[in-house]
């Protein structure tokens, strides 16, 4: 799905995009193993995490705990079909 919509909307970058996202995945366009698809590995692997790291401390990603309000949440009913709306 992903190649696809490259190629409609990027042409002209979609095999340099392909050939990175097969680099980090072991030569495969995908890995549907479920761990090994959060691990990638390789040169742009490891840039990526690089940049996302500097983009972390740039801001507040990692810094800040935010304080969730779950008193909107209601436990679903036992054994039945949960609403739609």
């Amino acid at each position: 799905l992903f190649r696809e919509w490259l190629q409609v909307h990027y042409p002209e970058r979609a095999g340099k995009v392909m050939s990175i996202v097969r680099s980090i995945r072991d030569g495969k366009d995908n890995d549907p193993s479920f761990f090994s698809r959060l691990k990638p590995n390789g040169v742009w692997a490891d840039l990526f995490r690089a940049r996302f790291a500097l983009a972390c401390k740039r801001t507040v990603i990692g810094k800040t705990r935010f304080n969730l309000d779950c008193s909107a949440f209601r436990k679903p009913p036992q054994g039945g079909q949960l609403r739609l709306l």
